[in-house]
C-alpha cells in the first residue's frame, strides 16, 4: 500500500485541553438517538462467541500449557491454586467480551484471543499485557463477584504503572493495543463518574491515533511524512489487519466527539486541513467484514467527516454500527455546537443542518426490536429558552424516550457511560416541557388544550427514562450521579 497508507507515529503529545463541565447552551440539542441509544452488541454470531468463550475456557484451564498472565501471581501463595486463579482470569475475560463493544473493543476478537494463547506470555510486548491487565480491570469492574470487583484498584494501579513502558514501543501492534486500553480506562474512568481522568486517557489515544497517522488511512492526498517522525506503522498485513486501525480510528473519534459535548469542551480531533488534522480515513466497516467484504484495494478518499457533513452520500457504502454511530456523533455535535451560538435571526445555518439530519435519517436500517417512530428524534430543533407543546425538540425527546419501551430492561444492566449523558439531555428537555405546561396553565395564558404539552405522556416518557437509568445505575456511579440530578427536577415530584 502507498505511503499515506503506511503512516508515521510522531511522539505524541497529549492534548491538556481545559475540560469545562456542562455546556452552557440554551436548549440541549436533540439527541440522535437511534444509532447511539439502541446499543450493538457484538458483531458476531452466536456460535462464534460460544466457540471463542470455549476457547477461553482452554487457555485458562490446566488442561492448556498456557495461563493467562496473572499481575497478581507473586502474590498468591495462600489462594488453593492454579487453576482456581486461572479460572477467575477466565471469568474476567469472558464477562468483558460480553459487553466489549459497548466500552469501544474495536480489535478483532479471534485474533485477540489467538494472541492471549501464543505462549509464553512473557514475550508479549509491554503494550499487549498492559491491554490484558485492563481487560481484567473492566472484567472485575463487570463482574457480579464481590471479590473480583475488589481487585479493580489493583488491576487499575497495575495498568496505570504499566503506561508509561508501553509507551516506548509503539509499532504497529503495540501502537493499537495502546489505544485499545486507553480507550477502554477512558470509558472505565467515565463510567466511574471521574470525567477528568477520563478526558485525559481519551486525549492520550486521540495524541496517538494522529501520531500514527491513523486519520489519513487511504487518503487520496500525497503526503510528506514529517521530520520528527519516530514510530513507523509498516503496511498492514492484511484486510482485517487495516481493518483494526480504520476501526480504531472511528472508535476514538466517537468517544472525543460525544464527550467534548458532554464535558462542554472542544473535540481534540480538529479536521482541519491547515493544521494537516484533516480525516480522509474511510468510515468503517463491521470488524468481521473486511475480510469477507473488505475496502476495494484501489479505494482512496479524502474529507470523510466534511464530505459527509455537505452530504455526500458514503463513500465506501459503509452502514456498519460504527459508522451509523460516528456520523450520528458528528451530527450531534454539529447540533450541539450551533446550540452554542444560536441566532433565531439566522436561520440558514439551522435548516441546512436539519435538512442534513433528516437526510441522514432516511439511510437509517430499520431495527426489528424498535418501531417507525424512531427516526423522528433525528431533527434538529430550533433552540429557544423554553419548548412548546409542537417544537421538534420535545417530539424528538419523547420519540427517544418511547424507543425505550421496546427494548428489555435487562439488556440495559450494562450500557456505555456516554449513554448516562444522552438520557440526561433528553429527560432535561421533557423536564421542560412539564414545566411550560404546568406555568401556562398556571398563567391561564390563552392556548388551546392542544397546544399545551400533555403532561401525562410526558410524565411517562420520564419515568421510562428513570427506569432505563436506575437498571444501569445498579454498576455505575456516573449513571447513579445522572439519576439523582434528574430527579431534583420539579417535575420528577
Amino acid at each position: 500500500m502507498q505511503e499515506a497508507q503506511n503512516g508515521m507515529c510522531s511522539n505524541p503529545t497529549f492534548d491538556n485541553r481545559r475540560i469545562e463541565r456542562g455546556g452552557n447552551y440554551s436548549a440541549v440539542t436533540e439527541n440522535i438517538q437511534l444509532a447511539v441509544s439502541v446499543s450493538a452488541p457484538i458483531e458476531l454470531e452466536t456460535d462464534e462467541v460460544i466457540r471463542l468463550e470455549g476457547r477461553i475456557a482452554e487457555l485458562t484451564s490446566g488442561t492448556s500449557s498456557l495461563a493467562l498472565h496473572d499481575p497478581y501471581a507473586q502474590y498468591h501463595q495462600t489462594q488453593p491454586s492454579q487453576s482456581s486463579r486461572s479460572d477467575a482470569l477466565q471469568n474476567l475475560v469472558r464477562g468483558f467480551l460480553r459487553y466489549a463493544s459497548e466500552f469501544g473493543f474495536f480489535l478483532h476478537i479471534p485474533r485477540f484471543v489467538a494472541k492471549v494463547s501464543s505462549p509464553p506470555a512473557s514475550d508479549h510486548p509491554p503494550a499487549f499485557l498492559l491491554l490484558l491487565n485492563v481487560i481484567y480491570l473492566m472484567g472485575a469492574k463487570l463482574s457480579d463477584n464481590a471479590q473480583l470487583q475488589a481487585r479493580q484498584q489493583g488491576y487499575l494501579t497495575e495498568a496505570l504503572q504499566q503506561l508509561p513502558s508501553a509507551m516506548l514501543d509503539l509499532n504497529s501492534v503495540a501502537a493499537l493495543y495502546v489505544i485499545q486500553a486507553e480507550v477502554l480506562l477512558a470509558n472505565y474512568f467515565f463510567d466511574s463518574n471521574r470525567q477528568l481522568e477520563g478526558a485525559y486517557h481519551a486525549n492520550a489515544a486521540v495524541s496517538i491515533v494522529m501520531a500514527c497517522q491513523l486519520h489519513l488511512m487511504r487518503s487520496s492526498r500525497r503526503r510528506v511524512v514529517g521530520e520528527a517522525a519516530t514510530y513507523r506503522i509498516p503496511t498492514p498485513v492484511d484486510a482485517i489487519d487495516e481493518g483494526e486501525r480504520i476501526n480504531a480510528f472511528w472508535t476514538v473519534f466517537v468517544l472525543d466527539r460525544s464527550w467534548a459535548v458532554a464535558l462542554g469542551s472542544a473535540p481534540a480531533f480538529t479536521d482541519d486541513e491547515a493544521s494537516g488534522t484533516q480525516i480522509d480515513t474511510p468510515w468503517p466497516l463491521a470488524i468481521t467484514s473486511y475480510q469477507n467484504h473488505p475496502i476495494p484495494s484501489g479505494f482512496r478518499g479524502m474529507r470523510t467527516v466534511k464530505t459527509f457533513v455537505d452530504g455526500a452520500v458514503s463513500d465506501n457504502g459503509s452502514q456498519s454500527i460504527l459508522a451509523m454511530l460516528a456520523k450520528a456523533v458528528v451530527l450531534y455535535e454539529c447540533a450541539a455546537r450551533l446550540a452554542t451560538k444560536y441566532n433565531p435571526s439566522d436561520q440558514t445555518n439551522l435548516l441546512s443542518l436539519d435538512n442534513r439530519i433528516e437526510r441522514f435519517k432516511q439511510t437509517l436500517p430499520g431495527i426489528d426490536r424498535v418501531d417507525a417512530s424512531r427516526q423522528d428524534v433525528l431533527h434538529t430543533p430550533v433552540v429557544r429558552d423554553w419548548v412548546t407543546a409542537n417544537s421538534r425538540t420535545l417530539q424528538a425527546a419523547t420519540s427517544a424516550a418511547r424507543l425505550l419501551q421496546t427494548v428489555n430492561l435487562d439488556s440495559l444492566k450494562l450500557v456505555n457511560p456516554f449513554m448516562g449523558m444522552l438520557w440526561t439531555s433528553i429527560a432535561q428537555i421533557i423536564s421542560q416541557g412539564i414545566s411550560t405546561g404546568r406555568r401556562l396553565r398556571a398563567s391561564h395564558a390563552s392556548t388551546s388544550a392542544s397546544a399545551l404539552p400533555n403532561e401525562r405522556m410526558l410524565s411517562a416518557a420520564l419515568d421510562q427514562l428513570a427506569a432505563a437509568m436506575e437498571q444501569s445505575g445498579n454498576r455505575s456511579p456516573l449513571m447513579r450521579t445522572q439519576i439523582r440530578n434528574m430527579k431534583r427536577s420539579p417535575s420528577m415530584t
